[in-house]
């Protein structure tokens, strides 16, 4: 299936405010969100953002069923270690469920770690919930490593984020899927 990963625009906050009400649903915690898309726009857009997204955007005949050609997105921000060094955080990497499987979120992941690297970050960080399978299934697939006993959070290794051969793989593998 072909998509495009780009950066989200101020345009975009509707989008996303809808994509992380549905990752909430999923997660069960849909009382937790207190965002609105006016916050996103707020804090996304403005001349010291707090963050930075991703979306995944579809052609025309791909749209979902209620129209929507934004499939998925990816929210990080970045963060620093007084012992690492720069890290990127992955907040949120959401794919609507009938998108899923189709590369969309290795493509997504691969432009945040590629991101990263541009800004010299030694590791891509993020938060899986415990119960949550197919999500622990995908990060382990792409390098993660569970560091929830030995530093309490789930990481990408660090010698993924600074082996240029690990991140062609993942970009290029990314680029394969979108031919498909």
């Amino acid at each position: 299936m072909h998509f495009k990963v780009r950066a989200a625009a101020k345009e975009d906050c509707k989008e996303i405010s809808r994509m992380i009400m549905e990752l909430a649903v999923y997660e069960n915690m849909a009382d937790q969100v207190k965002t609105s898309h006016e916050d996103l726009k707020r804090d996304g857009f403005s001349p010291n953002p707090f963050y930075e997204c991703l979306i995944a955007e579809v052609p025309d005949e791909h749209k979902t069923k209620d129209g929507y050609t934004v499939v998925g997105y990816a929210l990080y921000f970045y963060t620093y270690s007084t012992w690492k060094g720069r890290s990127v955080y992955m907040e949120d990497l959401y794919v609507m469920p009938d998108f899923r499987g189709k590369g969309i979120g290795t493509g997504l992941m691969a432009k945040v770690a590629q991101v990263g690297v541009e800004k010299q970050c030694v590791r891509l960080q993020l938060s899986v919930l415990e119960w949550n399978k197919p999500s622990l299934d995908f990060y382990i697939a792409k390098g993660a490593e569970d560091l929830t006993a030995k530093e309490g959070q789930w990481c990408l290794a660090p010698s993924l984020m600074l082996d240029p051969v690990t991140l062609h793989l993942l970009l290029w593998t990314s680029r394969e899927i979108q031919r498909t």
